[in-house]
């Protein structure tokens, strides 16, 4: 009784927040306690535990694989073909048309990635070919209503 008596006591000189300060404390002991036991818990299962058919089936599997080296891959004519005539990037699909070509401003790399600022004042450029000639036609307005009457006249005969 007297042992109760003096806690009592004790705890009444204390200010609040020497009461909280001595809670948070003991409350602090009590998780690292906890935390070594669950570490020590966990431990003790991982040495327990055995090998199941899944681990095994997996173990056999990547043993198979680093000892064989990867078959190759046979593509079919059709699929030789289509990876000929892939178009990638927009880059390419310009080099295949040969009629138009990007301006950049700058280029940037960032490790394996190349970053291309491309120029908004000239975006696209019509690429100047000196094997073709380009040859336009152009029918004169009298030329065009003669046709034209050709064509009604015909569309009557056979109508």
């Amino acid at each position: 009784m007297k042992l109760f008596n003096d806690i009592i006591s004790f705890l009444k000189t204390l200010s609040f927040a020497d009461i909280i300060f001595f809670f948070a404390v003991l409350v602090l002991m009590i998780l690292v306690v906890t935390l070594i036991y669950f570490i020590k818990i966990n431990n003790e299962k991982d040495e327990e535990l055995e090998e199941t058919t899944e681990m095994k089936i997996v173990r056999e599997i990547t043993k198979n694989l680093e000892n064989e080296p990867a078959p190759a891959v046979e593509f079919t004519d059709y699929e030789k073909d289509q990876e000929t005539k892939a178009i990638i990037s927009y880059e390419e699909l310009l080099g295949k048309t040969n009629n138009y070509e990007l301006n950049y401003e700058k280029e940037e790399y960032y490790d394996d990635l190349s970053v291309k600022k491309v120029d908004l004042d000239n975006l696209v450029n019509l690429k100047e070919k000196k094997d073709q000639k380009i040859e336009v036609r152009v029918i004169s307005y009298q030329e065009e209503e003669a046709f034209l009457q050709a064509l009604k006249q015909l569309q009557k005969n056979l109508g």
